[in-house]
């Protein structure tokens, strides 16, 4: 609608649609566009969408959405909702932004008429309130970052409490198709089923053997 300053391309259309379809049901996405094909105004297209959706809804209880990305894109994020996405209520949850004491004294009752809290990877480990508030989504750009399951940011963002989560990356798989797994892991936990099973069926058949019947599966 006109909250969105700009005009989708028809995949991106569809696009936004998708993410709305699943995100209704509680289900993860990965939006895997390659670099320069929009994924950043289909991510804010949907927040318009559900913002609409919740004034005219007026009994539900506004709950914002998080976005976890690197440091280094807060900048672009923050130009890019500037941009085409100006009615959205944003407060980005970083030290370059606010005084630390601020940022760490933030509470529900600040982030009540908030759309979207910006914060990164390393905040997520660092600020307890980021774990302690229910998000309405949670959607983590550069999503190659959580590939590690060890790593302690992926197990930080993994804990993170949301009614649908969405993965924006252009490289689902950079090396293995353990980080495929692991990326589902925080999507859509369950899913594809044990490390172990899906190394099984679908890793080893393909990456070893290049086995078309394992690809279709997948």
């Amino acid at each position: 609608g006109a909250s969105l300053h700009g005009t989708l391309r028809p995949y991106q259309r569809v696009g936004v649609g998708w993410l709305h379809f699943l995100s209704s049901l509680g289900l993860g996405a990965c939006l895997a566009d390659d670099m320069g094909l929009g994924k950043t105004i289909q991510v804010l297209a949907l927040l318009l969408v559900l913002k609409n959706q919740r004034r005219r809804r007026q009994n539900v209880a506004p709950r914002p959405s998080l976005l976890v990305a690197p440091a280094s894109l807060l900048g672009n994020w923050a130009s890019e909702i500037a941009r085409f996405a100006p009615g959205l209520s944003t407060l980005v949850a970083h030290p370059s932004a606010m005084p630390t004491e601020t940022l760490k004294s933030i509470d529900a009752d600040r982030l009540g008429t908030t759309d979207m809290v910006i914060t990164t990877y390393q905040s997520v480990r660092t600020l307890p309130w980021v774990a302690a508030v229910d998000w309405d989504l949670v959607v983590v750009d550069e999503a190659q970052a959580i590939k590690n399951p060890g790593a302690r940011q992926t197990r930080a963002v993994k804990a993170l409490r949301a009614r649908a989560r969405i993965a924006m990356t252009g490289t689902p798989v950079e090396n293995h198709l353990g980080e495929l797994w692991n990326l589902f892991r925080f999507l859509n936990p369950g899913l594809l089923g044990s490390w172990k099973r899906f190394r099984e069926r679908f890793a080893v058949p393909i990456e070893r053997d290049g086995e078309p019947r394992a690809r279709e599966r997948l």
